[in-house]
């Protein structure tokens, strides 16, 4: 990716201290960025994102996916934004976050997920990077905090429109690193199994992905090529499953096979 290098504040030296060695715990890290400004870099994201990204215009399919993600909210370890789910339309399999708390799915991923708990597996996945604060630490490690500022501050527009474009649009997605990619799974089986849901539901889905080819069809390489899928990144989500408590999941499937055929 493109940006002036003259851009880059001196401080991207403490981003870089951003994305290294995560821990699975700790939510918080080290981030220049306040909530406020994150929120308000969000809208501002949102705002280019959806000039690019046509929302499904059926009520019925934004209402559900809005209630499976509030669903997973109660399990998740804090809520400091005011979450947005949509679904747009995009064949490709794929979803993401942005930050200050907005989650967009792709109608491709609905139509691959085999049932409601898939989909919350990918949700709350997407949740936890929000709930880390991961896309504003990750864009301040690679552009810098002076670059960060400014975007929040409405000074740089046009950078603005590029980078959702870049990292968020239709012209590419923001890759995360192997810790943060990490610690969203971790998390997302945590928030899962608080939520009611079935965690193993990630793994299907990831397992769904890898036998489906990986990147060698488009309509699953977007997802691929933004979270990288590894033997050892399902065993480690398989590991963390395994140490949970027994419970009893509830979940009725069949709205997620109204919201399906809606989407024929």
């Amino acid at each position: 990716m493109k940006v002036a290098k003259w851009l880059l504040g001196p401080l991207v030296a403490l981003g870089i201290l951003a994305g290294c060695a995560t821990s699975m715990t700790d939510i918080k890290g080290f981030n220049m960025i306040s909530i406020e400004q994150e929120k308000e870099l969000g809208n501002k994201f949102a705002a280019e994102i959806e000039k690019q990204q046509q929302p499904v215009n059926d009520p019925e399919v934004q209402r559900y996916v809005d209630k499976v993600g509030r669903r997973l909210l109660a399990g998740a370890r804090t809520v400091e934004f005011d979450y947005v789910f949509k679904v747009v339309k995009d064949d490709s399999v794929n979803a993401f976050a942005i930050p200050g708390g907005r989650v967009y799915v792709h109608t491709g991923l609905l139509k691959a997920a085999d049932n409601e708990t898939e989909l919350a597996g990918v949700l709350a996945h997407e949740i936890n990077h929000a709930v880390a604060r991961h896309g504003t630490r990750q864009m301040t490690q690679e552009y810098g905090y002076s670059l960060v500022l400014s975007l929040v501050l409405g000074d740089n527009p046009n950078m603005l429109a590029q980078l959702a474009g870049q990292l968020f649009g239709k012209a590419g997605m923001m890759s995360y690193s192997r810790e943060y990619e990490n610690q969203a799974d971790f998390l997302g089986v945590e928030t899962m199994y608080k939520a009611g849901y079935n965690p193993n539901g990630l793994t299907s889905f990831f397992q769904k992905l890898n036998a489906m080819g990986g990147g060698t069809q488009s309509n699953v390489a977007r997802f691929f090529s933004t979270h990288p899928l590894t033997s050892e990144r399902i065993q480690r989500v398989q590991a963390e499953i395994a140490k949970l408590p027994p419970q009893r999941y509830l979940t009725d499937e069949t709205e997620f096979k109204n919201i399906k055929g809606r989407l024929k």
